[in-house]
């Protein structure tokens, strides 16, 4: 009855284990680095805590804010795929005691992968593109 009753535990909870989801996707950069979220958010349909993951491991982005959220996409690669750019979008409540109002402000990062770490952040620039010399150009401007 015993073994009955613990193989019937196991069993569910690895059916409950199945059904869950992973909200949070493993996006390849090449073919040694990759990127992930530790977090995701519900409410806003966003991921927080990006981390390039290395050689098995894990690795934070330093200078990435981690109260600030990202869709869950790599926005650009840069042609020697040494950078990302990944936005970077600080979205919460302002409740001043009377009324709670949410605000959005997008911006997007630049980072550099194998430092594992941001190297700037953009504001107007971020729909720019990468050039063959792995630039980051906007509107005919060299921004990175």
């Amino acid at each position: 009855m015993k073994k009955s009753l613990l193989l019937f535990l196991l069993l569910t909870i690895n059916f409950a284990c199945s059904q869950a989801k992973n909200n949070s996707p493993i996006i390849s950069i090449s073919k040694s680095y990759k990127l992930g979220f530790y977090k995701y958010n519900e409410e806003f349909n966003l991921y927080q805590k990006p981390f390039i993951l290395h050689g098995g491991k894990k690795y934070e982005i330093q200078g990435y804010d981690q109260a600030n959220y990202s869709g869950g996409k790599i926005l650009s690669i840069s042609p020697d795929k040494k950078y990302i750019v990944l936005d970077y979008i600080s979205k919460g409540y302002v409740d001043d005691g009377i009324n709670k109002t949410l605000y959005e402000n997008y911006l997007c990062v630049i980072v550099d992968v194998a430092k594992r770490k941001v190297v700037t952040e953009l504001q107007g620039d971020c729909g720019g593109h990468w050039n063959k010399q792995n630039r980051w150009i906007n509107d005919g401007k060299i921004i990175f």
